[in-house]
């Protein structure tokens, strides 16, 4: 049985958990711990916890009530992930933007593994590049790429054919002129922004601190 929140997580980033063979739609940052009937919110970002807080069922009059309470919690603290946050390039692969250390927020592109273990990340582009339009054809190739690696990763090595390398420039060229990517981009330069405000207040902190 699946229970829908009467909260509108339609543009959370979710996974279904099922508690007590019902399943819940629970946003990414929420998780469940069976042994102490609650949901938990983590965030981590950066290695610094953003978000911690617990909810349990007993408090809040049953495991819906306690998620619903979470799932509130998460959407106020401005930390939830958005659906908008990632780009499903294929099945198995998606995009998402990242921080890095001394280039900034960056675009990078995530192959999930068939088998066992983690799969393969790609580098795709700085976030201004994009934004500029300037790195657009790069960004084009990177995709290709990418998805290039991602069939011949799920057929043992073997070179993506030249009909398949036909279908993925047809699907990237689609992919890059679709809402989904408008919508990935707007996700990036809200990133963007939180970052920059970020920055400028641990500058201001510092001077005070001096």
């Amino acid at each position: 049985m699946n229970t829908p929140s009467e909260i509108d997580i339609s543009g959370l980033r979710c996974y279904d958990k099922i508690v007590d063979d019902v399943t819940y739609s629970v946003p990414r940052g929420i998780t469940r711990e069976a042994r102490g009937r609650v949901w938990i919110v983590r965030v981590l970002k950066n290695k610094q916890v953003q978000v911690s807080a617990r909810f349990t069922d007993l408090r809040f009059g049953g495991t819906r009530r306690a998620l619903d309470a979470a799932i509130i919690h998460l959407i106020h603290s401005g930390h939830a992930w958005l659906r908008d946050d990632v780009l499903q390039l294929s099945d198995s692969a998606t995009a998402h933007w990242r921080k890095r250390s001394g280039v900034g927020l960056c675009a990078v592109a995530y192959v999930a593994n068939k088998g066992p273990g983690r799969g393969e990340t790609f580098f795709l582009s700085t976030y201004k590049r994009v934004a500029s339009g300037r790195g657009m054809d790069k960004f084009r190739a990177k995709l290709v790429e990418v998805l290039e690696s991602a069939y011949e990763m799920h057929h043992q090595g073997v070179t993506t054919p030249y009909s398949i390398q036909k279908k993925i420039r047809q699907d990237i060229d689609q992919l890059l002129e679709s809402q989904a990517l408008r919508a990935f981009l707007a996700a990036g330069k809200r990133k963007a922004d939180q970052i920059a405000v970020t920055e400028y207040i641990e500058r201001l902190s510092h001077k005070v601190g001096h």
